[in-house]
């Protein structure tokens, strides 16, 4: 129960300071890139689903079989009906990359508001920063293909391994990432290991919001600031 609590009062902080205008700032910049980078592929993607669903008919006539009149069911709304995976397994791994990369404003505007006076953190370079959001963003990428996979393969619904694989991964990524500003890396995973059920349903209930086009901008800003948070409320035990 008081990891829950702790769950909670971290998110609510965080929602609470959305309106900060450094947030504000870094969501604008985060959908400017995603704009940016994906605006073309949304586009082509647009097209040929429009194209497809004026082609194909809604029913066929085959030899033999006769009428087939079910096709209308895949057919019609072939944009509407597929643009969710389109928000879900692309969109939403490349915003929760793009966050990461901004990751250290965010913490900064977080600790500036509610830990002032810590001493100064060592940042990471821009080299760094990019490796990170393009490392981050691949093994969402490969969490959404291997959630795909098992749900071709087994009753598993692909929507519940992509909530609690990339909880944890959101989990992992974000509190190490807060956590090695302020503490050695060893220290930091072992923290994140000790706090485990905690930090993995704050991921989760991220992962839950990315399918949510918007939302999944705001969710990752949300993530890194409730991180935030949840590293600087441990014992000085395990955040030291």
């Amino acid at each position: 129960m008081e990891a829950l609590r702790e769950v909670s009062r971290a998110l609510t902080l965080a929602l609470r300071q959305l309106a900060d205008r450094r947030l504000l700032a870094i969501l604008l910049l985060a959908l400017a890139i995603a704009t940016v980078v994906t605006g073309p592929f949304l586009l082509v993607f647009a097209v040929l689903l429009g194209l497809l669903e004026l082609i194909l008919p809604d029913r066929l006539t085959l030899p033999l079989l006769g009428h087939i009149g079910f096709l209308g069911m895949f057919t019609d709304g072939l944009f509407s009906k597929t643009a969710w995976l389109f928000w879900t397994y692309l969109i939403s791994p490349l915003a929760v990359a793009v966050v990461g990369a901004l990751l250290d404003p965010i913490v900064a505007a977080v600790e500036a508001r509610h830990f002032p006076n810590l001493p100064p953190v060592r940042r990471r370079g821009f080299g760094a920063t990019v490796g990170y959001a393009v490392r981050f963003l691949f093994l969402l990428l490969g969490i959404s293909l291997t959630a795909w996979i098992i749900a071709w393969l087994t009753a598993v619904p692909a929507a519940a391994v992509f909530v609690l694989a990339s909880g944890y991964l959101i989990a992992r990524e974000y509190f190490e990432t807060v956590a090695i500003r302020r503490s050695p890396e060893p220290e930091a995973k072992r923290a994140f290991h000790a706090n485990l059920p905690a930090f993995w349903l704050t991921g989760c209930l991220l992962a839950l919001t990315l399918s949510v086009p918007l939302a999944n901008f705001i969710a990752p800003i949300v993530g890194v600031a409730a991180f935030t948070h949840l590293f600087h409320g441990l014992p000085r035990t395990q955040a030291d």
